[in-house]
């Protein structure tokens, strides 16, 4: 049986530019997708890590942005 993929879900907490910026970041450093869904709600699947690994990579790219990003997103578990 094979590694079930690792979803990570976002919070966009203020919608605007820098939500944005954020969001394509994820996308273009982790290749893949990270679209808001319904109630602003961020799933983006890492199927290639374990949960806590695939948190860990979200957070270090949000970190390494420069960006006060938790006043933007909040990471859910």
């Amino acid at each position: 049986m094979g590694l079930m993929p690792a979803i990570v879900i976002l919070r966009v907490k203020n919608p605007g530019r820098e939500a944005t910026r954020l969001l394509k970041l994820i996308e273009s450093e982790l290749g893949v997708g990270a679209q808001a869904q319904t109630a602003g709600y961020v799933p983006i699947a890492l199927d290639t890590m374990e949960p806590a690994r695939a948190r860990k990579a979200i957070e270090d790219v949000l970190d390494a942005s420069g960006v006060e990003w938790r006043e933007h997103l909040e990471l859910r578990t």
